[in-house]
């Protein structure tokens, strides 16, 4: 029986909807995803060396293996190493292992202006060294102190102020060499935690020729003084400022070489609040070039690791036929006592 006109265009609408049916379940067959294991060879095993040497501080490295690129376990000490530290290519010592891959080498104190090599031996692992120098003790010339409101406006219609504790530290570099510096800072101050503390009393009363005996509840509030040690960080627009990391903020006497220069920098004032004054502590660090190398790659490593499109950052090492870093630093130290009230906005003493 000839098809009449309402069933020739249903199977004409049919035969349109099974062409892209049919297309979407070969899209969904070619896009199945397939699961390659891939075999990572494990290359050859080296020393891991990782350091600083400080004046005026006892001599300790950490020294440990490398690692499988899908090990997430601890890390690996040579506990049986033989480390031996010298100054000026003359032995001083040989390091004893303590815990968790440090050797010390007690009652020696590294000089500033000297330099310094660490020898490491173990029957599994080629031998490694490394090279670094403490330098002089940079100075600070002084430092002034000011608080500042910063705003902010995000552009749509929010709008924030900030108080912040700006400084001008004065760095007085010597002149016809290259000096790296690392600045940081460390707060000692306090806190109050109020308690309330829930007293039984126990009362009387006599009454129809007898005593009648019951207890009374009574609170008290309690205010205990704690004493912490922090570490506030450093922001700064200074020009000079090559990087800021977890250690401080990092710069060199490129541009000032042989100058007394005045450093700027702020820190956020709810870091410095305190139940009683505190003390704030500028440490000026200078810091051997091998640390600076180190300092600056790693940082850099950090800012770009989760970039899939960035170049691969590798993180700077000066261990001769192993990996790790070896690096020296010597410290000026500057504190002041501040007192930002831990309750209340409208009063700061410096």
């Amino acid at each position: 029986m000839p098809l009449n006109f309402e069933e020739q265009n249903m199977k004409k609408i049919l035969r349109h909807i099974r062409t892209p049916f049919a297309l979407v379940l070969l899209l969904l067959a070619v896009s199945c995803e397939s699961v390659l294991f891939i075999e990572l060879e494990e290359g050859e095993k080296l020393i891991v060396v990782n350091g600083m040497l400080a004046s005026d501080s006892t001599a300790a490295v950490q020294v440990s293996r490398t690692r499988h690129i899908l090990d997430n376990k601890a890390v690996a000490p040579l506990k049986d190493a033989t480390v031996k530290l010298l100054e000026e290519e003359r032995e001083v010592g040989v390091m004893n292992y303590t815990e968790n891959g440090w050797f010390v080498l007690e009652g020696f104190l590294p000089s500033a202006g000297k330099s310094y090599s660490l020898q490491v031996e173990h029957e599994a692992y080629p031998n490694v060294s490394a090279f670094t120098e403490i330098p002089a003790v940079v100075g600070i010339g002084g430092l002034d102190t000011l608080t500042v409101t910063i705003d902010y406006d995000d552009g749509y219609g929010w709008i924030w102020s900030e108080s912040m504790f700006q400084f001008d530290l004065q760095v007085e570099d010597p002149a016809g060499e290259d000096n790296y510096y690392l600045l940081s800072t460390q707060l000692d101050r306090s806190w109050t935690e109020f308690r309330d503390i829930t007293v039984e009393v126990r009362d009387s009363l006599w009454h129809n020729d007898a005593w009648h005996f019951f207890m009374k509840d009574s609170t008290f509030t309690f205010e205990e003084i704690h004493y912490v040690t922090e570490y506030p960080g450093i922001t700064s627009e200074d020009i000079v400022v090559e990087s800021s990391t977890s250690h401080g903020v990092l710069f060199s006497d490129r541009l000032f070489d042989g100058k007394s220069y005045s450093f700027r920098g702020e820190i956020r004032e709810d870091y410095l609040r305190s139940a009683e004054p505190a003390h704030l502590s500028f440490f000026l660090k200078s810091i051997s070039e091998s640390y600076y190398k180190y300092l600056k790659s790693r940082q850099k490593h950090y800012e770009t690791k989760e970039d899939y499109l960035s170049v691969p950052v590798i993180v700077y090492s000066n261990v001769e036929e192993g990996t790790g870093f070896l690096g020296g630093y010597s410290v000026e130290t500057l504190t002041i006592i501040t007192f930002v009230p831990e309750f209340g906005e409208n009063e700061y003493y410096y």
